[in-house]
């Protein structure tokens, strides 16, 4: 028995029928392990590169949105600084001539009474025995039909004034046909006040449906996924919730030249509004500020010297007898005044307007706009690794082998340094602070050159000044948008959990992107 099983046993070890089959199989298990390994590995790049080309699409589709509203607000600025100097000139014209109107109503009113009063003479009737004018008397008309206009001489005569008046009419600035157009402009500007506000309350809202559409747009489940419960797309958006507090201010009452720069009405340096509005709106005169700690505003204020109009009057009754003309009453002369404030009505004060321009930290960290994204590796043979020994797929994980995969990207509106130039800006706009005060400042919502600007993580929540920025790195960025609360970006979504930047994401020295900067930029 035992002679039997050593021969079967030599004969089977001698035996080489099915080594090929065995080989084979080695071979093809091997190359079938090798296969499916660069599969997963090319796989997991490409749901990688995926992912970042869907946070870099949304934050600066988001910054589109984010350039649009400054875009919309400079155009309001313009439109709201044309339609701001057309109603103070308006509104100047008007208190002149409905203050020229009273005044020659009253004159005429008092020049009629003391006519009346001497009618019934029978002799001595009339000039000079009555006069309407300033500093008068009985029997001199010198200065009949003449007052004094703002303490100041020489007279000015009645038929001027109704000459002024009637100029004014031709010229379309008599008060009825200014004040219908002062409440239009007062309208208008109340109408850009509050478009300006809902265009910031609403911008959050706006840039986070952005984020949102673009990101579905973009990624989505493979196949796959569904084995392991979806990818679980998640998302964080950091933005400035508030951004009409935090990164806008209105313009003030001391920044109205620079308001009126927001039209061209002072296109350099050392001109003033006063030279816009013209005489009566200099700082000591009657159509100055109103004293508004927010916004732009002027009215009339009354002063001892201005816009008053003075005249006298008296008038004699006389009686022709046997020795002549005898005086028997006296009207004693006496003194009237009219003053702009006399016909003061709504239009005496110019509507609030409420500008609104970027402060400092629109270009630091308060105006910036990261996008985070996470979704779980899709490995389908991540079972032939469990146990946390990832092997090629651990530059794709997070911290012990946490299997989800996320990136960020970061963008925020910039301006076209070059708005009037047919020449492109070249990718070069302007994401810094730049400090021109008493300049045109063309860039501070004056134009509405705004465009989107993508930007490397370590500049974004960067305080640059003139193109410089300060060494702040983006590890600070990754450090906070991973602690952030992650939304599900559709069914399936998850948050991450405990987890640190990826592997090859460390909080190490600042990022250099050298010649490439221009590019990563724009």
């Amino acid at each position: 028995m035992f002679r039997a099983a050593n021969r079967a046993a030599v004969r089977l070890w001698k035996d080489e029928s099915g080594v090929v089959l065995a080989l084979t199989v080695i071979v093809f298990l091997t190359l079938f392990m090798m296969a499916c390994s660069i599969f997963a590995a090319g796989e997991t790049i490409r749901q990688r590169v995926e992912l970042q080309n869907a946070a870099d699409a949304a934050v600066y589709s988001s910054a589109i949105v984010q350039a649009d509203c400054n875009s919309r607000l400079a155009a309001i600025n313009r439109a709201m600084s044309w339609t701001y100097v057309q109603m103070v000139r308006k509104e100047m014209d008007y208190i002149v001539d409905k203050w020229l109107e009273r005044t020659l109503l009253l004159w005429r009113i008092d020049d009629g009474l003391m006519y009346a009063f001497n009618l019934p003479s029978s002799c001595n009737s009339g000039v000079p025995y009555y006069v309407t004018g300033y500093d008068v008397s009985i029997g001199d008309g010198s200065n009949h039909k003449k007052v004094r206009l703002n303490k100041k001489t020489p007279l000015v005569s009645i038929s001027e004034i109704e000459q002024a008046r009637d100029n004014a009419r031709s010229n379309g600035k008599d008060y009825p046909t200014l004040g219908p157009q002062i409440d239009t402009h007062k309208s208008t500007i109340r109408a850009m006040n509050q478009k300006e506000i809902e265009l910031l309350n609403k911008l959050p809202g706006r840039i986070k449906k952005t984020v949102e559409s673009v990101l579905k747009a973009n990624v989505t489940d493979t196949w796959n996924d569904g084995f392991a419960g979806g990818a679980q797309f998640s998302y964080v958006l950091k933005q400035e919730d508030k951004p009409s507090s935090k990164t806008f201010e209105i313009l003030k009452q001391k920044q109205e030249d620079d308001f009126l720069r927001h039209s061209n009405y002072i296109p350099e340096e050392g001109n003033t509004s006063e030279e816009v509005f013209g005489p009566g709106s200099e700082q000591k005169n009657w159509f100055v500020a109103t004293g508004q700690t927010e916004g732009i505003q002027r009215g009339y204020k009354q002063r001892d010297n201005v816009l008053v109009a003075e005249w006298h009057y008296t008038s004699s009754l006389w009686e022709l007898t046997e020795d002549g003309c005898m005086q028997l009453a006296t009207l004693p002369r006496q003194l009237n005044t009219v003053k702009g404030e006399d016909v003061r009505d709504s239009r005496f004060t110019s509507e609030i307007a409420k500008a609104n321009i970027l402060l400092k930290k629109f270009f630091s960290k308060e105006g910036s706009l990261v996008v985070g994204l996470t979704r779980r590796l899709n490995n389908p043979f991540q079972f032939m690794i469990g146990g946390g020994g990832l092997g090629v797929f651990r530059p794709f994980t997070l911290d012990n082998g946490n299997r989800y995969m996320w990136t960020a990207s970061a963008a925020r509106a910039g301006y076209n340094p070059k708005p009037w130039s047919k020449q492109d800006c070249g990718g070069e706009y302007e994401e810094t602070w730049s400090d021109k005060s008493g300049g045109n400042d063309l860039w501070n919502l004056k134009t509405s050159d705004w465009d989107a600007t993508l930007l490397p993580l370590h500049r974004v929540w960067a305080q640059g000044e003139n193109r410089n920025w300060d060494s702040e790195t983006a590890g600070k960025i990754l450090k906070e948008v991973k602690g952030e609360a992650w939304i599900p970006l559709y069914g399936g979504g998850g948050a991450l959990g405990a987890q640190g930047a990826p592997k090859l994401m460390s909080e190490g020295a600042e990022l250099n992107y050298q010649a490439a900067e221009g590019w990563v930029l724009h």
